[in-house]
């Protein structure tokens, strides 16, 4: 399992997964990468990184205004 804390929503997900990628994370969640940020131990992760069971992550959305 890896565990997953959206902090917008404030919602703590768990997905049943030996491994995957962070991409497929954010698919799984009908998140996208431009638009989310996904730490694992205070360090962003890229799209290409992979995630094992046990991980803890959180994905931020990341906002801009102008």
């Amino acid at each position: 399992m890896v565990r997953v804390k959206i902090l917008e929503s404030n919602t703590v997900i768990e997905i049943d997964a030996e491994e995957l990628t962070v991409r497929e994370l954010l698919e799984k969640l009908g998140l996208s990468m431009s638009e989310h940020l996904v730490l694992r131990d205070n360090t962003v992760l890229t799209e290409e990184d992979v995630l094992k069971k046990n991980d803890e992550v959180v994905v931020y959305t990341v906002k801009s205004g102008g």
